[in-house]
């Protein structure tokens, strides 16, 4: 796969009565796309300042996986499979599931489900989750993996009486966030006919399992909840408001590079089939090709989109990383230029704008390269990969001493401590003792 979308592991742990932590582990595969997340971060800014929540302390995550769900965490964290961006009609349906969670977050329901579980008497430290209606019926699903293995063990390791007020508590909540989803969409001037067709959704699915018993215990039926909704959304003067053009053709692109990418390349042509010459269609194509190993003509279909939407940074940036894959570093560079230009607060624009600097062979390139490199460090000092890209540059200027300072900073935020040590050890044999860089080095040997 492409490396402007990459899946990174990330550990998300349910803890349950008695069980060791490392026990109830689970990794769940994120993508990492600026183009999407940063749609999704404009969706929910408004709804977070609505509820009171400071935008900056809330994480939006994009999970790999094809199904419909969206799901927080107690850390504040707010998590959206891909699936549900590729089945929302609407942006207005998008941001439904992102009110809904949202209420999740501001209402503190997830602090007062591991309280209610404490009470219980059967679990010592809970991190549960709550989401828009399809993660907890896990229990009843069997395509729902460890977490659900995970939900159901705590099920039955309740007592009936425990169990039977805990779910009750947890499907109040559910009908709580519905409620705040209502508020913040209303507060935004929004329409609730997004959240109303979630619902509805989820009512059919639900219908559709009959037999999961355990998705009736953990979740409000959805009609109920969908009834409630219709009724508290009737007088709403948004109902019938429509989404922006701008929002419909951000979700359109945003679709299109997931499904280009992510999915089966049958299935992007029977979504975007030849004769759909729009710009989302053109874009999924390409990026299915790219993927499928037609780099040339990829890169062609490419550069014709990005050559009619020269003020799109996605567009450009993409442009440039085919180029860059297909070992035209120095061909790159002007679209990942204007990219950087265009974008300049996204790091991973100027990242891969620095990778391609330092593989052109030209000096004035590396000397370039380490500037956007080491500006990337100061815009996200917690990025590893900035400075293992910041090392190479150094390496290949000749500045042994930062290199290995850069190394060392990459290898203190992987947390390999051992490597970390050696590495500014290293550092401080090559740099000048009293410096910054010298110091930056003796500081990481005193905190390892």
């Amino acid at each position: 796969m492409p490396k402007h979308l990459r899946l990174i592991p990330a550990l998300f742990a349910i803890l349950l009565a008695f069980a060791p932590i490392s026990a109830m582990a689970q990794q769940i595969r994120l993508i990492t796309d600026a183009e999407t997340q940063n749609m999704i971060k404009d969706f929910a800014r408004p709804l977070l300042k609505a509820a009171g929540v400071n935008p900056r302390s809330v994480s939006v995550n994009i999970v790999n996986d094809r199904r419909f769900n969206a799901f927080v965490i107690e850390s504040g964290d707010i998590f959206i499979n891909y699936g549900t961006i590729l089945d929302s009609d609407t942006p207005n349906e998008l941001k439904a599931v992102l009110a809904h969670e949202i209420g999740h977050l501001a209402g503190g329901h997830l602090r007062r489900l591991r309280e209610q579980a404490e009470v219980a008497g059967r679990v010592q430290a809970v991190s549960m989750v709550l989401g828009i209606g399809v993660l907890a019926a896990a229990s009843g699903n069997d395509q729902s993996g460890e977490l659900g293995r995970m939900v159901s063990g705590f099920i039955l390791g309740s007592s009936a009486a425990a169990q039977n007020n805990f779910m009750a508590y947890r499907q109040s909540e559910e009908s709580a966030a519905d409620a705040a989803a209502l508020k913040y969409l209303e507060r935004t001037k929004q329409s609730a006919q997004g959240l109303i067709e979630v619902l509805d959704r989820l009512q059919r699915n639900q219908s559709s399992r009959a037999a999961a018993a355990g998705y009736l215990r953990t979740h409000p039926l959805a009609e109920d909840r969908l009834n409630q909704t219709l009724n508290r959304a009737a007088g709403s003067p948004f109902r019938n408001k429509r989404d922006s053009s701008e929002d419909v053709q951000r979700l359109a692109m945003a679709k299109a590079k997931l499904t280009g990418y992510l999915e089966r390349t049958q299935t992007v042509l029977n979504r975007y089939p030849n004769s759909d010459k729009s710009l989302p269609a053109r874009y999924a194509r390409a990026i299915a090709g790219y993927r499928a190993g037609a780099g040339p003509a990829a890169v062609q279909q490419m550069a014709a989109l990005a050559s009619a939407n020269p003020r799109n940074p996605n567009l450009q940036e993409l442009l440039g990383q085919m180029l860059f894959e297909t070992g035209q570093a120095t061909a790159a560079l002007k679209p990942l230029a204007r990219a950087v230009q265009l974008a300049p607060n996204e790091i991973e624009y100027r990242l891969i704008y620095g990778a391609a600097l330092s593989d052109t062979g030209r000096s004035q390139d590396l000397n370039e390269a380490i500037i956007q490199l080491s500006r990337a460090t100061q815009m996200d000092s917690g990025s590893a990969r900035a400075f293992s890209l910041l090392s190479r540059a150094y390496g290949r200027a000749g500045r042994t001493g930062e290199a290995d300072l850069a190394a060392a900073e990459a290898a203190f935020l992987r947390r390999d401590i051992r490597l970390a040590r050696g590495l500014a050890k290293k550092a401080k044999q090559n740099l000048p003792e009293g410096s910054p860089a010298w110091l930056r080095a003796d500081d990481i040997l005193a905190l390892s």
